[in-house]
């Protein structure tokens, strides 16, 4: 998912209504019962969900030009096919993916019946969320953004009332999770900070900090690019990237073409660029671009003529997913 797809899909759905909403047919609701068994009451929730769902895997003209006409033949159109493709991954990565994985992810859904505001949500389901304005086709429109874990409280909870109110349409924005603690080192490249010795001594603080800025990042992959960066952060000119490395990471490949750093041995250098990101917005689109399947991290950072700062980095976490060397 990239920043502008992102944003496009908020778009479409804060000018979206129950009435503008492109319903599916019934057509396309009679194959997705009888392809997957859901019911008819709960089939256009599913469709609906599926469809602003920014993060899941499309067929290539080519590929589904390929698996044509034996898949109509069973009953699916392209779209029902993706469906399958999709569960059939969530099945296949289940037993091994932590809870905590998804219980971390972020969605965003627009506030409305039964949630007018944030006060509403909390009072009824007790969960934390935080409100983002948008711009609707009739003016500013209220967000909420939740966690994995909080949407699940909020299903659960709709699942209980009577009449059952209307069900949110969740989007979810895959952002590269940073939760660096104020107690310990944790989360830092190349180190176990569970362990005793990096707890916090003598009220000494771990830097940076959760919302320290300006903080100096390293890249390593597409990032180390100016090119891409000021385009990512959205930058009035070519940023300054400096030579610099840091220690306790390999690099690993991921799909054939990406960069993923995962923790190594604590000696294990790996050279790169740094740069000084000035806001939390500019950071914001970073953890956009890098997606869920990084997260941000600690590290020591040795930049060009020997000055050593403390800072951050992407380290991946879909260590599943890495390609077998």
């Amino acid at each position: 998912m990239d920043m502008d797809s992102c944003w496009e899909a908020l778009e479409e759905l804060a000018g979206a209504s129950s009435t503008s909403y492109d319903e599916p047919t019934r057509e396309e609701i009679d194959r997705w019962c009888n392809l997957f068994g859901y019911v008819e009451s709960e089939a256009p929730d599913v469709i609906k969900e599926f469809r602003l769902d920014l993060n899941r895997r499309r067929l290539t003209n080519d590929q589904w030009d390929t698996i044509k006409d034996d898949k109509e033949a069973e009953g699916h159109d392209r779209e029902t096919y993706e469906h399958q493709l999709q569960l059939s991954l969530t099945q296949s990565k289940i037993s091994s993916r932590p809870r905590a994985y998804d219980d971390q992810a972020l969605f965003v859904f627009k506030l409305g019946p039964p949630f007018a505001d944030i006060e509403s949500l909390q009072s009824a389901v007790g969960v934390l969320a935080t409100l983002k304005k948008g711009l609707g086709e009739e003016g500013d429109v209220d967000f909420a953004h939740v966690t994995g874990a909080a949407k699940r409280a909020i299903e659960d909870w709709i699942e209980t009332q009577s009449p059952r109110p209307p069900r949110p349409t969740f989007i979810r924005l895959s952002q590269s999770p940073k939760d660096l603690s104020n107690m310990s080192s944790h989360p830092t490249l190349g180190i176990n900070s569970s362990l005793p010795q990096h707890r916090l001594q003598d009220k000494q603080a771990h830097a940076p900090a959760q919302m320290e800025y300006p903080v100096w990042y390293l890249f390593y992959g597409t990032l180390a690019d100016p090119e891409t960066l000021q385009k990512c952060i959205a930058l009035p000119s070519t940023p300054r990237l400096v030579p610099a490395s840091t220690k306790g990471g390999v690099l690993r490949n991921w799909g054939r073409k990406y960069k993923a750093l995962v923790d190594g041995p604590a000696d294990a250098r790996i050279d790169g660029f740094a740069y000084l990101v000035e806001t939390a917005d500019h950071e914001e689109y970073l953890r956009f671009r890098e997606t869920e399947a990084y997260e941000v991290v600690r590290c020591p950072i040795t930049l060009e003529g020997g000055e050593e700062v403390q800072g951050l980095t992407f380290r991946f976490v879909k260590q599943e997913d890495l390609d077998v060397d």
